[in-house]
């Protein structure tokens, strides 16, 4: 069984980041998350919320081809 939620070090242990990453991430509110607590404690981040992060920021190489790159050959 899945949990719906994961917390900060449980995502950075799944991913393969340090624990700060993540939270740097939910500071700038840059990942999904909930906060259990109020104050804006105790995050959590919602199943699938790392795979939407990186198909948003994800920058996608350009294919060149010759002479599409403006240089004479």
């Amino acid at each position: 069984m899945t949990k719906p939620l994961e917390t900060p070090k449980e995502l950075a242990a799944r991913v393969g980041l340090p624990v700060t990453n993540i939270r740097y991430l939910i500071r700038e509110d840059m990942l999904d998350h909930i906060f259990t607590a109020p104050g804006k404690r105790n995050p959590k981040i919602p199943m699938g919320a790392w795979e939407k992060y990186v198909a948003q920021f994800t920058v996608k190489a350009q294919v060149i081809t010759p002479g599409e790159n403006g240089s004479q050959s």
